[in-house]
C-alpha cells in the first residue's frame, strides 16, 4: 500500500463520524428486518461460538500473558454437545460445565419430585430460576428422555461403540520474525534470540472415549521456532543442549482414564489434573473466574480429570485413584513430573537453586532449551470426602518435593514466598445445601506458616432475584504450587476481598446481572511497592427478544493502584489506575443459515499523573451455517484504535477445533479472519483459517526475536479432524 493510501486509511480510522455511521447502519438493518419470518436453529456448529463461554475465556486471557490452551475447560462442553445430558436422569452433570448453579439444580429436583419427570426441555420455563437466556444456553447440551434402568458395562461394547478422534494441525505466520532471520549455525552466538527450529507449528491429538467412562489418548505439540529435527543442529549446539532437543515434537502428553466402575469412581495413569473443593488447597488446571455470569463464582471440583491440553506446566504425571462407597470417597495420587526452571549456582551455599519456574512452554532458543525440564517435582497426597443429602465435607493434604530448591527472592514483594525444596499443604472444604440457600467454603494451611480461607453463599430469594456473596483472605505467607482459587491476581498470596453478585429478571426476555467486588493487598505485589486496594464493578443488561435476536449492554469499572515514578522521584509512589469499559453486543439470525454478530466496545483508561487514554473496537461477524451443505464459514472484520497497550481490548476469535485465539487489540489497525469447516464426509472434517492484522501506524510489529519488519501479520491454519 503506497503512502497516500495509508494516509487515507488513517484518516478514516480517526474519523469517529464514520464509525457512528457504521453502527447506525447495522442497528437499522436488524431493526428493519422481519425476524419473526424465520425459524431459529441455535448456532452450535462449534460450542466456542456461545457468548457465555467466550466471555469467560476473555476474562482469563486478561489476567495472563501466557498463550493458553483451554481444552481442559471445554472438553466436557464438547462431550455433552455430542451426548446431551438427560435432565430426567443426571441433571447434576450440568454443574461440571457451569450451565446451572446449585440453587437451580435444587429447584429442578423439587419440580420433578412434585410434577414427575420432564416431558420437554421447554418445561424448564416453569422451574424457578430458569429464564429464557438460561434455557437457550442449555439447549445444545441437554435432552429429555425416560429414565433407563441400571447400566452394565459390557467389554465387547467398549470398542464397538467407543468414539475415536484424531486431530492433526499445521499453522504458521507468513512474515518472518527476527529470531528466524539469524542463521541456525550462528545461534551459539545469540543463545537468547536465535530460533533453532522452523516457522511451522504442528499439533497431533488422539482420543478414545466410551461414554466418558473409559478414555485414553495422547497429545503431541511443536511450537513455531522449536526444533523439528535435531540432526540438523550443528555439533556445538547439540553438545550444549544435550538431549533437551527432541525430534518432531517438543511436548508429549498421554493418559488412560477409567470412571464409574463399581467402587472405582476414577482411575488415571499418565497425565492428569486434580480439582477439589473451591480450588484453594488443590486445583492443578485452569478454572473460570469472574464474568458477567455473576452467580457462577462458586467452583464445582470434578476430582480426577485426564489432561488433554497442550499447556506444558501445572499438571500431574503419574497415577491417581478415587474409591467410593455410598457417600464416602477416598482419593490417593502420586506424580513425578519435570518442569522448566531457571537454575543457577549459589556460591554462598554451594548449591544450585531455581530462581523461577517459566510457564510459557516455549523452547525455541538455546537459553529456553537449557531451562527445559530442569526441575523434577514430586507430589503425593490424598483426600477423604463425605457427601450427604444436604452437605459435602472434604479434607485434602499433599506434599510437594522439588529436585532443586527454590531460591530466596530478592524482590521485596516476594519476601514471604516459599524457598526450599519441601512444602506441605492441608485444607478442608464444606458445601451446605439448604434448599434456597447454598453455603460453601474452604480453609487451607501451608507449611510455610501461612493460612488462607474463603467462603460464600448463593441465595434464591424469589423467582426474579438471586444473589451470591463471596469472601476470601489469602495470607502473605501462604504458598501453594498447585491451587487456583477465585482471586484478583495469579499469585494467590496476600489478598483479601468481598464480592457481591446478582441476577434479576425484570420483564420477559430482560434480565440484569452484575457484581461489586472490593479487594485489597496488605503487602507489596508485582509493580506495586506498598499496600494497595481496588474495586471492580460490572453491570450487564441482557435482552432476548426471540430465538433469533439477543443483545446486551455492559459497563465495567475497574480501579487499581500501581507504581509510578517521575524523573525526580527516588522511590516509586502509588498511582490510581481507572478503567471504564462500555460494550454493546448483538446477535441476530436473518435466515436459518445466516447469523450476524456485532460488537462495539469503548475503553477509557486513566493513570494518575499521566495522560488519559481511550480506545475502541468494532467488529462484524458473519456466520454461514447451511443445513444441507457441508461447508460452514465464519468471517470477521474488525477495526480498532487505542492510544497504547494500556487501553488494549481483548476479544475472543473463532478458531479451528481445540485451538484458541484471544488476542489483545491495541494501537491502530484492522483485523480480518476467515474460518471454514468442510465436512468432506461423515468421518472427516477439514478446517482452514486465515487471519491478518494490519497496523496503520507502524513499520514494525513486536519486539526482540518476535519483531516483524512491516505493518502486517498473517497467520494460516489447516486442520484435519478424523472421527471413527
Amino acid at each position: 500500500m503506497d503512502n497516500r493510501k495509508q494516509e487515507m486509511v488513517k484518516k478514516y480510522i480517526k474519523d469517529k463520524n464514520n464509525i457512528m455511521l457504521f453502527c447506525a447502519c447495522m442497528v437499522s438493518a436488524f431493526l428493519l428486518f422481519p425476524f419473526s419470518a424465520h425459524s431459529q436453529k441455535k448456532d452450535t456448529v462449534n460450542i466456542n461460538n456461545l457468548e457465555f463461554i467466550t466471555d469467560r475465556l476473555e476474562r482469563i486471557a486478561q489476567n495472563t500473558d501466557l498463550n493458553l490452551d483451554y481444552s481442559d475447560l471445554l472438553d466436557d462442553f464438547m462431550y455433552y454437545y455430542q451426548n446431551p445430558v438427560n435432565l430426567n436422569a443426571h441433571p447434576e452433570k450440568l454443574l461440571d460445565i457451569y450451565l446451572i448453579n446449585q440453587i437451580q439444580l435444587n429447584n429442578l429436583k423439587a419440580y420433578t419430585r412434585k410434577n414427575g419427570t420432564l416431558t420437554s426441555v421447554y418445561e424448564l420455563r416453569y422451574v424457578p430460576g430458569f429464564d429464557r437466556e438460561t434455557i437457550d444456553n442449555l439447549l445444545p447440551f441437554v435432552t429429555v428422555k425416560p429414565v433407563q434402568k441400571g447400566y452394565s458395562l459390557k467389554p465387547k461394547n467398549i470398542f464397538k461403540y467407543g468414539k475415536n478422534q484424531i486431530i492433526a494441525r499445521y499453522n504458521q505466520y507468513f512474515e518472518k520474525p527476527a529470531g528466524f532471520r539469524i542463521p541456525v549455525d550462528s545461534a551459539i552466538r545469540y543463545p537468547g534470540s536465535a530460533y533453532l527450529g522452523n516457522m511451522q507449528a504442528w499439533y497431533l491429538r488422539y482420543g478414545f472415549n466410551y461414554k466418558n467412562k473409559i478414555r485414553f489418548g495422547f497429545t503431541f505439540d511443536k511450537d513455531a521456532g522449536e526444533v523439528f529435527l535435531k540432526s540438523k543442529l550443528n555439533d556445538s549446539i547439540r553438545a550444549m543442549v544435550g538431549n533437551k532437543a527432541d525430534n518432531l515434537f517438543d511436548f508429549f502428553s498421554g493418559h488412560v482414564f477409567v470412571a464409574d466402575m463399581g467402587i472405582i469412581k476414577a482411575l488415571v495413569l499418565g497425565d492428569y489434573h486434580l480439582e477439589f473443593g473451591q480450588g484453594l488447597t488443590l486445583w492443578s488446571g485452569l478454572a473460570f473466574g469472574k464474568s458477567a455470569e455473576a452467580m457462577n463464582i462458586k467452583r464445582y471440583g470434578r476430582g480426577i480429570r485426564p489432561n488433554t491440553s497442550r499447556n506444558e506446566n501445572r499438571f500431574f504425571r503419574g497415577a491417581a485413584l478415587t474409591l467410593g462407597w455410598k457417600g464416602l470417597s477416598f482419593t490417593g495420587f502420586y506424580s513425578r513430573n519435570k518442569v522448566d526452571a531457571s537454575v543457577d549456582f549459589n556460591p554462598a551455599l554451594n548449591i544450585e537453586e531455581a530462581g523461577s519456574l517459566p510457564e510459557t512452554g516455549l523452547h525455541r532458543t538455546i537459553n529456553e532449551l537449557l531451562k527445559k525440564d530442569e526441575m523434577t517435582i514430586i507430589n503425593a497426597g490424598g483426600r477423604i470426602s463425605y457427601s450427604h443429602k444436604i452437605f459435602q465435607l472434604g479434607v485434602t493434604a499433599f506434599q510437594t518435593r522439588l529436585s532443586t530448591p527454590l531460591a530466596v527472592q530478592d524482590n521485596l514483594y516476594k519476601m514471604f514466598n516459599f524457598s526450599g525444596s519441601e512444602l506441605m499443604n492441608y485444607g478442608a472444604d464444606l458445601n451446605l445445601n439448604l434448599n434456597k440457600i447454598n453455603l460453601f467454603g474452604e480453609a487451607s494451611y501451608a507449611s510455610t506458616g501461612g493460612w488462607a480461607g474463603l467462603g460464600g453463599m448463593n441465595a434464591f430469594l424469589s423467582d426474579r432475584f438471586v444473589f451470591t456473596l463471596f469472601y476470601h483472605n489469602y495470607g502473605k505467607k501462604y504458598f501453594n504450587l498447585f491451587n487456583n482459587p477465585v482471586a484478583e491476581t495469579s499469585s494467590f498470596i496476600a489478598e483479601q476481598g468481598i464480592y457481591f453478585g446478582f441476577k434479576a429478571l425484570i420483564i420477559k426476555g430482560v434480565n440484569i446481572s452484575g457484581y461489586l467486588d472490593y479487594f485489597n493487598f496488605p503487602w507489596f505485589k508485582y509493580r506495586t511497592d506498598g499496600p494497595s486496594a481496588g474495586r471492580d464493578y460490572l453491570i450487564q443488561i441482557n435482552y432476548t427478544a426471540s430465538h433469533n435476536l439477543n443483545l446486551y449492554f455492559r459497563f465495567r469499572y475497574l480501579f487499581k493502584q500501581e507504581n509510578y515514578a517521575d524523573e525526580y522521584d527516588y522511590t516509586n509512589r502509588l498511582a490510581n489506575v481507572e478503567r471504564n469499559e462500555f460494550r454493546f453486543f448483538i446477535s441476530y439470525q436473518v435466515f436459518d443459515f445466516l447469523i450476524f454478530k456485532n460488537r462495539l466496545e469503548y475503553v477509557f483508561y486513566n493513570k494518575q499523573f499521566e495522560s488519559a487514554e481511550n480506545g475502541y473496537l468494532l467488529y462484524q461477524d458473519i456466520l454461514y451455517r447451511p443445513a444441507h451443505f457441508p461447508l460452514d464459514i465464519t468471517f470477521r472484520y474488525a477495526l480498532f484504535s487505542t492510544n497504547s497497550y494500556n487501553s488494549r481490548i481483548y476479544t475472543y476469535e473463532n478458531d479451528v477445533l481445540y485451538a484458541f485465539s484471544v488476542p489483545a487489540y491495541f494501537d491502530n489497525g484492522q483485523r480480518v479472519y476467515l474460518l471454514m469447516r468442510y465436512r468432506a464426509f461423515k468421518q472427516l472434517d477439514i478446517w482452514f483459517r486465515l487471519a491478518r492484522t494490519v497496523f496503520f501506524d507502524r513499520k514494525a510489529i513486536g519486539s526482540g526475536s518476535d519483531e516483524i519488519n512491516g505493518n502486517a501479520k498473517t497467520e494460516v491454519k489447516v486442520q484435519l479432524v478424523v472421527k471413527l
